[in-house]
């Protein structure tokens, strides 16, 4: 639907790159004979150099192994999302962000964009977003328009590529304008897993034609 993208905020994938380069150019004076005359002065008696101090140990270092075979595996990607008390089931496939920053969104309303660069939903710690349209003009009023009547205590279950299904349980959900949705929240990657659920909601502006506000589905892991 026009004007539905959700914003991640510049929230992508985090490289850094530290490179340290010790430079020791010109700490060795040139031959002589080289650019001038012969040094003529005597040479001087040299005394002997004072014993070099034993040095300390070097503390251990734990190391770690960068090869691509040592890496923990990355969860599985979420593939199927199901809210049953809604009749919202509906298939999810990783996206990343586009060149303006803005998190991508499927136009078929049976396919939900799981935000790839961020948790899943069996990572240790952080939030797995998964978004979708709220309506288009070509499907009409889509699966994610139900979650308005998320209530507190509605079960959402997220199956992933390894066959596991998570349950989860509503939190809240909120309608709020775009400009005031803290989206660092949203995506954070730390905290306690939860599961955050994003559309459009609110007013439309038909106008511009885009929602004026997004609907905002956080869950927490079922006990």
């Amino acid at each position: 639907m026009p004007g539905s993208e959700v914003v991640a905020g510049g929230i992508g994938p985090l490289v850094a790159a530290s490179v340290v380069v010790g430079l020791m150019a010109g700490c060795t004076a040139p031959p002589p004979g080289i650019g001038g005359a012969v040094a003529s002065d005597p040479p001087q008696a040299v005394s002997e150099p004072a014993a070099a101090a034993t040095p300390a140990p070097l503390p251990d270092i734990p190391r770690q192994s960068a090869a691509l075979d040592d890496q923990p595996a990355a969860p599985p990607e979420p593939t199927r999302l199901e809210v049953p008390a809604l009749g919202i089931d509906v298939s999810v496939r990783p996206v990343g962000l586009d060149n303006q920053g803005r998190m991508g969104l499927f136009e078929d309303p049976a396919i939900a964009a799981w935000y790839r660069w961020g948790p899943a939903p069996a990572s240790a710690a952080g939030s797995t977003v998964i978004a979708a349209h709220v309506d288009s003009l070509t499907y009409d009023v889509l699966p994610f328009a139900r979650l308005k009547d998320a209530a507190p205590g509605t079960e959402v279950v997220v199956t992933d590529a390894a066959g596991e299904r998570h349950a989860y349980a509503v939190e809240s959900m909120q309608v709020i304008e775009k400009a005031d949705v803290d989206w660092d929240a949203a995506f954070d990657r730390s905290g306690a897993p939860r599961l955050t659920l994003v559309t459009c909601g609110g007013e439309f502006d038909y106008a511009n034609r885009r929602y004026l506000s997004n609907l905002v589905v956080t869950a927490v892991p079922a006990t």
